[in-house]
């Protein structure tokens, strides 16, 4: 439920859960290590067919490696993003400017968390399955234009409000297809699709009219996006003895208008990452990535456009689709950690962080800050 903005009260609280992510990852470490010191002491060899770290890339990119006939992999991501400064295209802009442009909400900070469960199967050397499904927790903090004294005092006179939404997310099914291997270099296709599973109709304690009751929240708050989306993607890795790099390219695809009239932009990304191996438990990983998101199309059905006591002003700057998506650079670093050998062999604890170099908002939009991810994998 929607609960009273005060200024500055998550930023303590956003620090405390980076800060204790990055702590529980580096408390399960020595485990990581024990295992390959014990196992290796005991007499078991870890030769070139025992996997190693850089054998995935930063645990952010997915669909980047395929399986041998009969495998199965089990996974768990949890990502969080911090979003926390408002842009104009690519600059830094303050509340009172989106409140200039005639809007009479702005947003001021957002987070997701999301938990990833993931299963992939392969049927055929060729040829890997891939299912994920998340579950997401989306919390965005909003200002009120001080001008308008109808709104805030709907509000019970509080400078701001604070809505969230949480749930399942939308199922995405992959097909990823062999297309060269040789001398260390591989080559794959993906084609999948996104299954709308998630919610569309999220609402929230939103002040208007009758007060500070429940309401249609915007697409940036929505679980899922509300139309079949086909997911296609490329990947090229090159392995050395001590050494990989990769490179995908994979995008999203909307077909059509959702039932709440609008649809999500298109998108384009790109990574490429470069991973060392320290040791044969331990992989260190850099990599730069792109994204690109088309605007919104579509007039967000009940979602007000416009107060009823200022008609010629607009509302919240989510309610408009020319301020969704827009594009960014972002540098990569990563780790990952892998039990060689012994009887937890293949088990994986990975983690990485996405710090902007550059961005560039369509329209008036909140920015990325960072992106954390971690997460467990387990081939068998």
């Amino acid at each position: 439920m929607g609960s009273p903005y005060e200024p500055g009260a998550n930023d303590a609280p956003l620090s405390n859960k980076f800060l204790y992510l990055s702590m529980k990852l580096i408390s399960l470490l020595p485990l990581f290590l024990g295992l390959s010191i014990n196992t290796s002491s005991a007499g078991n060899h870890c030769d070139h067919l025992n996997p190693r770290g850089d054998d995935h890339a930063p645990i952010s990119i997915m669909g980047d490696h395929i399986h041998s006939a009969g495998d199965w992999m089990l996974s768990y991501r949890y990502m969080f993003m911090q979003m926390d400064d408002l842009y104009s295209g690519s600059s830094k802009i303050s509340p009172g400017q989106a409140f200039g442009a005639n809007y009479t909400v702005s947003p001021t900070s957002m987070t997701m968390d999301m938990h990833m469960l993931g299963v992939m199967y392969a049927p055929s050397d060729r040829v890997t399955l891939m299912a994920m499904l998340p579950y997401i927790d989306l919390e965005m903090d909003h200002m009120i234009f001080p001008g308008a004294a109808p709104l805030l005092a709907l509000n019970g006179g509080r400078p701001g409000f604070t809505t969230q939404s949480n749930g399942i997310g939308d199922l995405k099914l992959t097909s990823l297809i062999s297309i060269f291997q040789q001398d260390g270099h591989h080559l794959h296709g993906g084609i999948g699709f996104s299954i709308p599973t998630g919610s569309i109709s999220e609402q929230d304690l939103i002040p208007g009219p009758g007060g500070l009751i429940p309401r249609q929240l915007p697409a940036a708050m929505q679980l899922g996006s509300g139309t079949f989306d086909i997911l296609p993607s490329l990947t090229w890795v090159r392995k050395s003895e001590k050494w990989s790099a990769g490179a995908q390219m994979r995008g999203v695809i909307r077909t059509h208008t959702n039932y709440h009239d609008y649809r999500l932009g298109d998108q384009v990304g790109v990574d490429a990452w470069a991973s060392w191996n320290a040791s044969e438990w331990c992989a260190l990983s850099a990599g730069i990535g792109y994204l690109w998101e088309d605007e919104l199309s579509g007039v967000q059905s009940d979602v007000s456009l416009n107060p009823p006591f200022a008609p010629t002003r607009r509302t919240v700057t989510t309610a408009f689709g020319e301020n969704y998506g827009g594009q960014r650079i972002e540098a990569i670093v990563g780790a990952n950690f892998v039990v060689p050998c012994g009887p937890l062999i293949g088990h994986r604890l990975a983690f990485d962080v996405r710090l902007p170099l550059w961005q560039d908002r369509n329209g008036i939009s909140l920015g990325t800050n960072y992106t954390l991810t971690a997460g467990w994998q387990y081939a068998f």
